[in-house]
């Protein structure tokens, strides 16, 4: 913050808030903005905004010839250097006043004449602008070529500036090239200041007396800030309104704070009273049945008593009376036990009239419910386009030529909460890029379909007509949503439900040219080139497309560049061939021409370290995704083959893994893992965190036996290599089956355990026949 003390008041001066010289409070701030110290030789910018000499200096780019205002953002070429900007005579005019007003508390001026600093200066020469001790004024005064100088006093100044403010200390301009001589004319070409000896060098420009340039340029300043400001009042009013509209914001939230806690304080009297009804609901029912049981209580009790005194009597008869007294009292004894005996008693009379059951039926969850959805808070929150959002799909990244494709928009307001009402304005706008990924004002647009659904989401509705590079722009209420524009390739696809047979088969078994031994994995670069892993002769095989070879690299071994049972590989950003090592519990990086570059990885189960690697592939980003198959888990490396994080473990349940084998990532950035002993395919976000899982174990189309490889087409389908069902199974993105192919055989077009498919740029099904020691092409 700026000091009081290095601040100047002035007024007439346009106070914005947050410029490098204007404070809040009307003072024209006398420190930098940069080095936060009082400006030293101050510059002004063409933005208006100043700063010292060296902390502009600091702006410059080393790369570039330009700096950019740490204020506003704006950008400036320095076209002649530092000189390119000008001294701000206002701050230094107001660096002077102040400094003259700081004589008063003690301080002093320097005199500019004197080699040291502890001089003070007493005096100010009105023509030369120096501050001058007693020594050095009376100097001044003697010698010839300034003896006619006026020499002013520091009080004498204080007096100028309080009567004229800044303006009396004005000082006079003198030409560089002509010592001594002032400026008298400007020239209009060169936008420069003249002095009588220069203005002979300008004669066939056009040229004004000094004055009456500056007059007109005061025209020309006074007629832009007269339409500065009449531009400046929207603005100005919107500030206020923004003001108001704080001030407004924080009284209603007092007054809604008071409401909330006044219908909470009612809600609480009347949980309160409903307490106390429902106790004295509680002793009501209390009441009827201790009174209704007492009563059988009594009525039990009096029956019990007879029956226990006509038993006493009979008791003491027995054991106390003499023969005689027996035969006298005994008939009359037994008729009335007999009667006891026989009387029947009503089961409703034996069984209690009532019950101890009391319970508080409390609905504790309709009752939470209730509670967590009482009360709304509206304050009419607008949509904030930059916190809408459109919900991830594959169609965000990829669609086939032709076909509608829908994405859904969810808007919220700029408390990232969801709309619940419709209404904004949504477009879409699609343009094809060029050949270069570029815009261009030649490539036609198309506008989207809009579905509003009334509820805050949004169905965007877009196709294309031609493959290759599009940029979508969806814009909300006219400003860009969180990602907009997004880019979108589009797919001239192939209807993979229609393969029945084979189109070229090529290789056979053995360990010759062209010859191959168990392959296990199959990948395609961007020009249908074909690398496999050669599993059983420890090799990588490079072919063309209609199946020559090209060349292959790799021997028996564990040096670098050998290989023990190489599974799987894939292709890095620059090309390179990452090959999984499988016995060699490690991933081995080379070249296309299969030179060595590195490896990661060691045998053990640390993170970092594999048993059986597998699967193998890459994402956008050049991470890099090992199936880590006798560890039960997938690792991950960044490009350059630092350990990142892993996840998965060993078992059946949902996310956890039974020797994962093949690894894939679909459009959308969702990894997917053939999980080979489960016998189903596993997704998981780009993080690891499972999502969904298909397949299950069967030998229908859509069940799966044991798969291995998989791979994601240009359109999003997603193709696995059902290994012990001697097939290849076609699913939708979202694992809906759709069709599958092969069966078990040596023929053409039959399979017998493929390990590895791909597809190839043209939309080829490729397909390493693994027992049968062949590529096969659908």
């Amino acid at each position: 913050m700026e000091n009081a003390s290095d601040s100047y008041h002035t007024d007439g001066y346009l106070n914005t808030n947050g410029s490098s010289i204007i404070m809040a409070n009307g003072e024209i701030s006398l420190n930098c903005s940069i080095c936060r110290k009082r400006f030293n030789t101050p510059r002004l910018l063409p933005c208006l905004h100043t700063f010292c000499h060296k902390c502009i200096e600091g702006l410059k780019s080393m790369s570039s010839n330009s700096i950019i205002c740490p204020l506003c953002q704006k950008e400036m070429r320095l076209m002649n250097g530092m000189t390119t900007f000008p001294i701000n005579f206002v701050i230094n005019n107001l660096l002077n006043v102040k400094a003259l007003h700081d004589t008063k508390s003690g301080s002093f001026f320097c005199c500019d004449s004197c080699e040291t600093d502890d001089s003070a200066a007493r005096y100010r020469c009105d023509q030369c602008l120096q501050f001058l001790c007693d020594f050095c004024a009376e100097a001044h005064r003697r010698m010839s070529v300034t003896r006619n100088h006026n020499i002013a006093s520091i009080e004498q100044l204080l007096t100028r500036v309080e009567l004229s403010g800044p303006v009396a200390l004005q000082r006079p301009y003198f030409c560089k090239r002509h010592k001594g001589e002032p400026f008298r004319y400007y020239c209009q070409e060169c936008q420069e200041h003249l002095c009588r000896e220069c203005i002979e060098q300008h004669r066939t420009h056009t040229t004004s007396v000094l004055e009456d340039a500056a007059t007109q340029t005061k025209r020309n300043i006074e007629q832009a800030l007269k339409k500065a400001r009449i531009n400046s009042k929207p603005v100005v009013n919107s500030l206020l309104t923004v003001k108001s509209t704080m001030k407004d914001v924080n009284k209603s939230v007092t007054q809604v704070n008071n409401v909330i806690k006044k219908t909470f304080d009612r809600l609480i009297e009347l949980l309160q009273l409903r307490a106390r009804e429902l106790f004295s609901e509680v002793q009501t029912i209390r009441s009827a049945k201790i009174k209704l049981l007492q009563r059988q209580h009594d009525e039990i009790e009096t029956s019990l008593e007879t029956t226990i005194t006509g038993c006493t009597l009979a008791e003491h008869v027995l054991k106390e009376g003499s023969s005689v007294e027996i035969l006298n009292l005994g008939p009359h004894i037994i008729n009335r036990l007999e009667e006891l005996s026989s009387q029947k008693y009503d089961k409703s009379i034996l069984q209690p009239q009532e019950d101890s059951h009391i319970e508080f039926m409390n609905e504790n969850e309709i009752f939470q419910q209730a509670l967590n959805n009482f009360g709304r808070i509206n304050s009419n929150a607008k949509t904030c386009p930059s916190a809408s959002s459109i919900v991830e799909c594959p169609a965000l990244h990829y669609c086939p030529t032709g076909k509608r494709m829908a994405l859904t928009l969810i808007t919220r307001d700029s408390f990232n909460t969801p709309r619940r009402t419709g209404g904004d304005n949504v477009q879409g706008v699609l343009r094809r890029l060029d050949s270069n990924n570029k815009r261009s004002d030649s490539t036609k647009e198309s506008k989207a379909e809009i579905i509003d659904n009334r509820d805050g989401t949004y169905a965007i509705v877009y196709s294309t007509w031609i493959s290759g590079p599009h940029l979508l722009n969806i814009t909300v209420n006219g400003a860009p949503i969180a990602g907009s524009p997004f880019k979108i390739k589009s797919i001239t696809t192939r209807n993979f439900q229609g393969i029945s047979t084979a189109k070229l088969s090529f290789s056979r078994r053995g360990d010759g040219w062209e010859q191959l031994q168990r392959p296990n994995d199959v990948i395609c670069d961007h020009e249908n080139n074909i690398f496999i892993t050669d599993t059983g002769n420890d090799r990588v095989q490079i072919f063309q497309p209609d199946g020559q070879l090209v060349h292959s690299f790799g021997s028996s071994g564990s040096n670098p560049g050998q290989f023990e049972s190489p599974s799987c590989l894939t292709l890095d950003i620059d090309g390179n061939v990452i090959v999984s090592d499988t016995n060699n519990n490690r991933v081995q990086v080379f070249t296309r021409k299969g030179i060595f570059i590195k490896s990661l990885g060691s045998g053990g189960t640390e993170p970092g370290e594999f048993h059986d690697p597998h699967g193998i592939t890459i994402d956008k980003d050049g991470r890099i995704f090992v199936v880590d198959s006798g560890n039960h888990r997938i690792q991950v490396f960044s490009s350059d083959g630092e350990y990142l994080y892993h996840f998965g473990a060993k078992g059946d349940n949902p996310g956890q893994l039974g020797l994962p084998w093949g690894i894939a990532i679909d459009h959308s950035g969702n990894i997917l893992i053939t999980d080979y002993k489960n016998h189903r395919i596993q997704v998981f976000d780009r993080n690891g965190k499972y999502r969904y899982l298909f397949g299950s174990r069967g030998n229908d189309t859509g069940r799966l036996n044991n798969p291995t490889g998989i791979t994601v087409a240009p359109g999003g389908q997603i193709m696995v290599a059902d290994r012990s069902n001697h097939a290849v199974q076609i699913f939708a993105p979202d694992g809906m089956p759709l069709h599958r192919f092969g069966s078990k055989g040596g023929t053409v077009g039959q399979l017998k355990f493929p390990a590895g498919v791909c597809v190839d740029n043209s939309n080829n099904v490729i397909v390493a026949d693994t027992f049968n020691c062949r590529i096969q092409v659908f």
